[in-house]
């Protein structure tokens, strides 16, 4: 082969792998698109649960009453609500929201309390029928 020859034909050999290399990363690049396009839903055609689950809603201060009970901090949205857990003793408030928010039992509470089990549950039921009549409700429900 002649050395023009020999160059032309690296030069052709290039020019052939280079559009190969090129057709192969579009196939791949249409073919990745495609995927995506599989899995991809429109908001449009979410139901309004599913809308919701991906919504986020900021927490302002100011928007909620912190009440600090047994080493967490609750915070109550509904100003009803938290104006009557005010209107309650804070013994008896503490009692309420550590069973009610918290989720601790009787025998829990009157641990971290240091006090009787009966008195806890004395002053839960008193609380909460308060808080009742507090918010408007029946005691007698």
């Amino acid at each position: 082969m002649k050395p023009d020859r020999h160059y032309e034909h690296k030069q052709y050999a290039f020019d052939s792998y280079c559009k190969k290399v090129l057709k192969c990363e579009a196939c791949n690049g249409y073919r990745q698109i495609s995927r995506r396009q599989k899995r991809f839903t429109s908001l449009e055609e979410l139901s309004e649960a599913e809308m919701a689950q991906l919504a986020v809603y900021d927490r302002y201060p100011w928007e909620y009453t912190t009440f600090p009970v047994g080493g967490a901090v609750i915070l109550i949205e509904d100003d009803g609500l938290a104006e009557a857990l005010l209107g309650l003793s804070q013994e008896d408030r503490e009692i309420f929201m550590m069973h009610w928010f918290l989720r601790m039992t009787d025998a829990q509470i009157a641990k971290y309390m240091d006090m009787p089990r009966r008195t806890v549950n004395t002053r839960r039921h008193k609380a909460y029928r308060l808080l009742k009549e507090l918010m408007g409700g029946e005691a007698d429900d």
